[in-house]
């Protein structure tokens, strides 16, 4: 039998258009009450994973509330003797930016965990959430939720290696994750995903790590590198760092896919080895990947 959370998931992957339908839908599953109730007896949603708001959006959406009315209520469900916004919180912004006392709201029967997913799949609905705020909705789910990533990613409309790539922001330091609360669009899911494949290839040597990649995140501050290149001078920086100890010869890589180690590259400036758990591979890729190495070779011998 379907649940409630994934019929809404469902409901909320749709356009637009339907979406006015499909949250109709999703209302008398839930136990509707339309009412209208005090702006002062509303708290804010725990699970909004939107940072910042632009204030002439809402400013907007107060003037056309202002001359046609609010088209949509907002959906909000009963915590003890007052309501938690699930979803309209521009909505509701734009009353409180009118001074007005009232809002029409929908009153629905939702769980913890109906209300997050909800809150989410309403943000990701209008696609300009940015990379870390989706991560933070991502993160406020239950962990029964985030159990199944695939059947996730599914419900919300993702594809499963994007979600991975969110997840990896989870991998950063609290020093990155303070900031990116105040600027959440400083690290993309990708810049994130290269920054975890660098602290996981550095594992040994963690704290080093560390502090090469914050070295990094100042200048990256100071607008002196992209984020884009944030992990290469990292790792540029510990390499560095590295040289100058004899601690370790060698580097390794984690090769990651599907969100698991599937195998290492090893170079110890003399040797390079690949290693990948496969179980078939086809003689054609063998070839392919002869041929690679074989220029690889090539091109390392011309800059003798």
């Amino acid at each position: 039998m379907v649940s409630n959370k994934e019929l809404l998931a469902k409901k909320l992957q749709q356009n637009s258009q339907k979406h006015q339908q499909a949250q109709r839908e999703l209302i008398q599953d839930l136990k509707e009450l339309k009412r209208s109730v005090l702006i002062s007896d509303i708290n804010p949603s725990p699970y909004q994973p939107r940072k910042l708001f632009d204030d002439n959006e809402i400013q907007q959406l107060a003037e056309s509330i202002e001359s046609i009315g609010l088209l949509q209520p907002i959906s909000v469900r009963r915590v003890k003797n007052s309501y938690q916004l699930i979803a309209g919180e521009r909505r509701l912004r734009a009353h409180q930016k009118l001074n007005k006392q009232t809002i029409e709201v929908i009153v629905i029967d939702a769980s913890d965990e109906d209300a997050a997913l909800f809150t989410l799949a309403e943000n990701l609905k209008r696609e300009d959430l940015n990379d870390y705020e989706i991560y933070v909705g991502l993160s406020a789910l239950h962990d029964d939720l985030k159990k199944n990533k695939q059947k996730l990613a599914k419900s919300l409309g993702m594809i499963r290696e994007d979600m991975y790539k969110y997840l990896s922001y989870e991998k950063m330091p609290i020093e990155i994750l303070q900031e990116l609360d105040r600027q959440p669009a400083l690290m993309s899911r990708t810049a994130a995903t290269a920054v975890k494949k660098f602290l996981s290839d550095h594992d040994a040597q963690a704290e080093n790590a560390k502090k090469a990649l914050l070295t990094a995140w100042e200048k990256l501050l100071k607008n002196e590198v992209e984020q884009t290149k944030l992990a290469a001078l990292a790792e540029k920086i510990l390499v560095a760092k590295v040289n100058k100890q004899p601690v370790k010869n060698s580097i390794v890589h984690k090769i990651e896919h599907d969100g698991k180690v599937a195998g290492n590259i090893k170079f110890d400036h003399k040797m390079l080895k690949v290693s990948l758990k496969i179980e078939n591979l086809a003689e054609d890729k063998i070839q392919q990947l002869e041929d690679f190495l074989r220029i690889l070779l090539i091109e390392e011998n011309e800059k003798v």
